[in-house]
C-alpha cells in the first residue's frame, strides 16, 4: 500500500541520483537511510530534485553503501511559495543566526542574507570561514526536508549592510523592521507594494542586529526606497524577527493558504 507522501522522508538530489526511472543513493544519504532511518526495501522515499521536482522512489536494495529504488510518480512540489523573499539578517551570534536559518526555511524564504551592520558586535563576525557556510547549508538543507520544501534556500556570505541595501531596493520591494516606525505596518506597507504594477514577485526583508538599525543605516534606507515597517507594540529579538516578519509576508500576499500545503504534513 502506496505512503501518503506527507509521512514520507525526503531528501535533496543531485540531478546525475536519478536515471531512466531508477534512483541510486550512495556515501551519507545511503548511511542515513540504512542505518539511521532503518528503512527497507519496499518502503517508499521523496526525492526532489534541483529543478523543485519531486519523485516518489519505492527501495529495491538498501545497505550502508548503496540505496536503489524505482521512481513510482513525479510532481512539482507545491510546498514553494510563490513570493521569492530574501531576508537579509543583521549579523548576531552563531546560535542565534543558525536558529534564523533553520526557522526562516521553514516558513518558507528562498535566499539568507547575513549582513555586518553598524551595531553588529560579534567575536570573529567577519571572519565566517567556508566551514561554518557549509554548516549554515547544512541546517537549511535539513530544515527543507522536514518541512516539506521543494527547494533548499540558497545561504549567502556575509556581506556589509551598504553593499546590498542599493541593489536589494533597486531590484524590488523593501522592507525594513525598524522599531522606531510608528506610523506604517506590515500590513500597510505590503497593501501598498500590491498597488505598485510591475511587481516581480520578490521581496527583500531587513532584520537588524541586536540593537537594531543605527540611524544613519535608516536615512539610508528610506533614501533608497525602502520602506520602514513596526512589528507591533512588542520588541522582538532580532533572532525572531526574521522568520515573523517573513510569514505575516507570505499570509498577506496569499502564500499561507490551506489549499497550497494541503499534501504537506507538519511535524510535531
Amino acid at each position: 500500500m502506496a505512503e501518503r507522501s506527507s509521512a514520507l522522508h525526503r531528501f535533496f538530489i543531485a540531478d546525475d541520483v536519478i536515471d531512466r526511472g531508477v534512483a541510486s543513493l550512495v556515501g551519507d544519504r545511503a548511511h542515513q537511510v540504512a542505518r539511521v532511518l532503518r528503512l527497507r526495501a519496499g518502503e517508499q522515499v521523496i526525492l526532489v530534485d534541483a529543478g523543485g521536482l519531486e519523485h516518489v522512489v519505492e527501495l529495491s536494495e538498501v545497505s550502508a553503501r548503496l540505496v536503489t529504488g524505482n521512481v513510482q510518480s513525479t510532481r512539482p512540489s507545491i510546498a514553494e511559495p510563490r513570493l521569492a523573499i530574501t531576508l537579509y539578517q543583521g549579523l548576531v551570534a552563531r546560535e542565534k543566526l543558525e536558529w534564523v536559518i533553520q526557522k526562516g526555511t521553514e516558513v518558507g524564504i528562498a535566499r539568507i542574507v547575513p549582513v555586518r551592520c553598524a551595531r553588529s558586535n560579534v567575536a570573529r563576525g567577519e571572519s565566517v570561514d567556508d566551514r561554518r557556510l557549509e554548516r549554515w547549508r547544512r541546517i537549511a538543507t535539513e530544515a527543507a526536508e522536514q518541512s516539506g520544501r521543494g527547494r533548499v534556500p540558497e545561504i549567502r556570505p556575509v556581506v556589509a549592510l551598504a553593499d546590498v541595501l542599493a541593489d536589494a531596493a533597486a531590484t524590488g520591494p523593501t522592507l525594513l523592521a525598524w522599531e522606531g516606525e510608528r506610523a506604517r505596518s506590515v500590513r500597510d506597507a505590503l497593501r501598498l507594494i500590491q498597488t505598485t504594477p510591475c511587481v516581480a514577485p520578490t521581496l527583500a526583508l531587513f532584520i537588524g542586529p541586536e540593537g537594531g538599525f543605527a540611524p544613519e543605516e535608516i536615512t539610508l534606507a528610506a533614501t533608497l526606497g525602502a520602506l520602514t515597517v513596526s512589528l507591533g507594540p512588542r520588541i522582538l529579538r532580532t533572532e525572531t524577527a526574521g522568520p515573523v516578519l517573513a510569514a505575516l509576508a507570505l499570509y498577506e500576499l496569499g502564500d499561507m493558504a490551506p489549499g497550497r500545503m494541503s499534501d504537506v504534513g507538519a511535524e510535531g
